[in-house]
């Protein structure tokens, strides 16, 4: 049985990270001859041959060429095709919308709706991509946007979403599934990675608390001052680490907090999760920081701007919006996550063990239907 994972490749290690927990509960299931990766910002991976394509400008030119032309490929030849996490429901007034997104004409509907045979189609670890207070209501007055999330989840043998706000979403456009905490808790087990003793605490800046703002008015010097505040709180805790998942947090956090140190492998998720696991705690903007630390026991406080940072909530461990931070005050949010140390290990791997269990049990009945 072949495997064709829609993901992004050396693009986002929190998105290795969710792949490599749905491998390993795929594999938990069955048995699997070969999985492929496509890229979904580059269509044109899907092509063999073209497996190291980026350019989307390109892709939109050559893609359509290559899918007439091309006797097979990851989409055609799968079994199974699996929609990797990531956002997948956002809808914003004047754009962007997720009806415009990349990768499902080319993918879905010029490839898998066209030949779907008995093969299946999962939307595992879905989420929300919204303004950090968004209650939905974005799709009601987007037509656009309902008509594609029930297409989506109309052509998905089954929907597991991450986050309660992308369930809101999926329930404005008529449709419904269960929720449950992102699959990269999971990507310790594949890769058989233990948590070791705590050696730094993690802290992590992204400008503006996260990759967009959304029109939200984000007081950036605000949010500036007060991770120089919290670096300076667990400064005297100990050991601190400023993981940097792009070379522009690595600049950033250079220029914030210089006397510190900073862990950058690019694209190398294996290398961060071996990072993570040496942590005692997190404060950090990039949630899947957040959730790579907490799988291995570690509390970590996510602080963001949009409505993937709540995901966390899920594990059992707080969010904040980035101009709350100032108010709640850094050292509430410390002190509340160091106080977790202790005992989290014992929560997140209850937690992990009922998750696994839904995910299995959910996985294995759409397989086989």
């Amino acid at each position: 049985m072949r495997a064709s994972i829609i993901t992004t490749i050396r693009h986002n290690v929190g998105d290795d990270f969710v792949r490599e927990g749905i491998l390993y509960l795929l594999s938990t299931i069955r048995s699997f001859d070969r999985f492929d990766f496509i890229h979904k910002h580059s269509p044109l991976t899907a092509i063999y041959g073209f497996g190291n394509a980026r350019s989307l400008r390109a892709s939109k030119v050559l893609e359509p060429l290559a899918r007439m032309v091309a006797p097979g490929d990851r989409v055609k030849k799968a079994d199974l095709l699996v929609q990797s996490g990531a956002p997948v429901y956002w809808c914003h007034p004047g754009g962007p919308h997720c009806a415009e997104n990349e990768w499902f004409e080319p993918l879905i509907r010029k490839r898998f709706s066209r030949d779907r045979r008995d093969r299946k189609f999962l939307n595992i670890a879905g989420g929300s991509c919204q303004r950090y207070h968004s209650d939905g209501s974005e799709v009601d007055a987007c037509l656009k946007c309902q008509s594609y999330i029930r297409e989506f989840f109309d052509i998905c043998d089954l929907t597991i979403l991450r986050d309660s706000l992308a369930k809101l979403m999926l329930n404005k456009a008529g449709r419904d599934a269960s929720v449950l905490p992102c699959t990269s808790i999971f990507a310790r087990d594949q890769l058989e990675l233990q948590a070791a003793d705590g050696e730094y605490i993690v802290i992590n800046f992204m400008e503006n608390g996260g990759h967009y703002t959304f029109g939200q008015s984000i007081n950036r010097d605000l949010w500036r001052e007060q991770f120089k505040n919290i670096a300076g709180v667990v400064k005297k805790m100990g050991r601190v680490v400023v993981a940097c998942h792009t070379p522009q947090e690595e600049q950033l956090a250079a220029q914030l907090v210089p006397d510190f140190d900073r862990f950058l492998v690019p694209d190398q998720h294996v290398e961060f999760m071996k990072f993570y696991a040496r942590a005692k705690f997190g404060i950090v903007n990039r949630v899947h920081a957040g959730f790579m630390m907490a799988s291995l026991g570690k509390p970590a406080a996510v602080i963001g701007n949009d409505s993937r940072a709540l995901m966390i909530n899920n594990l059992n461990l707080p969010s904040y919006y980035v101009d709350d931070v100032a108010n709640v005050g850094a050292e509430q949010i410390i002190g509340a996550i160091r106080a977790r140390v202790v005992d989290y290990p014992d929560e997140i791997d209850v937690i992990r063990r009922q998750t696994k269990e839904k995910y299995i049990e959910a996985i294995s009945v759409a397989l086989s239907a």
